[in-house]
């Protein structure tokens, strides 16, 4: 094992598979078991939703307290939230407690990736971050396969309440992990308070019209995708197993791609892989319009497959790339903000555009702005990579 990954193998990568596991089977476990315990949809949608409020909300205080107790207390207070978060959903047995909880699950999940996005900024130069960071998204990826199935298999077994106990334990395993790692922890520095988090936004304005606007792009296209293909396959009447098919191998294809890309990243730069994926991404995107039947959707959700795989790790590399060193928590706090707004944007410009026209134009809709997103990288963002490879 290379230096680069050897040194943050127990600080990032250990703990990322720990925790990334269980976060991508509570997706799927939490709105089944508040429809168990007789809950409506609504509630099971708005218990999720909740969730994900957390996250943005503590996105900036998230970055304050970073700056304030250095980035891996705040990692390991984090997880001490998240295990309380996933024990109380194991113990609840109202609804009504869960609407707090999935709040408080938000918040520690998103204080510890920015802690964690902040610690790889500190301990790895940009010759190295972006395999660090692409190691951590293929590891999400990956999660992202075997999670939910795990989850699903094992609240089938000993029903959602254990499961969840059992998730916490996870949750533990990854504090250990943290805990005992031999590494030095970021210098603490005197943190601004928040009311200076304007001055900020300000002093790095065109950071955020450029790249930032950039990164709001790319979530936004990744979280699209997620929604727009298996509405094009119930558009083209196709069963569900052939959806689910084609959504497993455009994932099975981005997997396979997400270390050459940091490889790519570190070597020749971030322009090279953030410019090219932008274009195709945008066009795949739009060729959703096109597909008549099974093996044309399949094409396209390949290519989706490629573009997505090739921009992986791009948008958390160029934050920990742009963030200054005297600040860098309270930036990647607004920065986590940006990207946040832009994942909970796509499935609303889709659910916009459908509701005023055919579904075909929410794809050419998502492409357009996909476009105008690579336009912005390709004409306004510098080179962030620093240095020979």
């Amino acid at each position: 094992m290379k230096r680069i990954h050897r040194k943050v193998f127990w600080s990032v990568y250990t703990p990322t598979v720990l925790l990334g596991i269980p976060a991508q089977a509570v997706l799927v476990l939490l709105p089944l078991y508040v429809l168990e315990l007789g809950g409506s949809v609504a509630s099971a949608s708005a218990v999720v939703g909740l969730r994900g409020l957390g996250m943005m909300t503590f996105d900036i205080p998230a970055g304050l307290l970073a700056a304030r107790f250095g980035d891996r207390a705040i990692m390991l207070a984090a997880m001490v939230v998240m295990g309380v978060a996933y024990l109380l959903y194991g113990l609840a047995d109202e609804v009504r407690w869960f609407y707090w909880v999935a709040f408080l699950n938000g918040a520690g999940s998103s204080t510890f990736l920015l802690g964690r996005m902040s610690y790889v900024t500190s301990v790895c130069d940009t010759r190295e971050r972006g395999r660090v960071i692409s190691m951590i998204a293929g590891s999400m990826r990956f999660s992202a396969f075997i999670g939910p199935v795990a989850g699903a298999g094992l609240a089938e077994w000993i029903g959602f309440g254990p499961t969840f106990l059992i998730i916490a334990g996870t949750v533990l395993l990854a504090f250990i992990s943290i805990a005992m790692a031999a590494v030095d922890d970021t210098p603490i520095v005197k943190a601004q308070h928040w009311r200076t988090i304007p001055e900020l936004f300000y002093t790095h304005r065109r950071t955020f019209a450029t790249a930032g606007v950039a990164a709001i792009v790319f979530m936004l296209m990744r979280a699209a995708r997620t929604v727009l293909i298996p509405l094009i396959g119930a558009d083209l009447e196709l069963e569900t197993s052939a959806i689910g098919f084609i959504v497993s191998l455009s994932a099975l294809v981005d997997l396979i791609l997400f270390y050459p890309a940091g490889v790519i990243m570190d070597k020749w730069g971030r322009r090279y892989t953030a410019v090219p994926s932008s274009f195709m991404f945008a066009g795949a995107l739009a060729a959703l319009a096109l597909p008549q039947g099974f093996y044309s959707l399949v094409a396209v959700a390949v290519a989706l497959g490629l573009a997505n795989g090739l921009s992986t790790g791009i948008v958390m590399t160029l934050g920990t790339d742009l963030a200054p060193s005297v600040r860098r928590g309270e930036f990647l706090g607004i920065w986590r903000l940006l990207t946040d707004l832009g994942g909970a944007s796509g499935p609303l410009v889709v659910s916009a555009v459908v509701t005023f026209a055919p579904l075909y134009a929410a794809a050419l809709a998502v492409g357009a702005l996909g476009a105008a997103g690579g336009t912005v990288i390709y004409r306004f963002v510098d080179e962030t990579r620093e240095g020979p490879a």
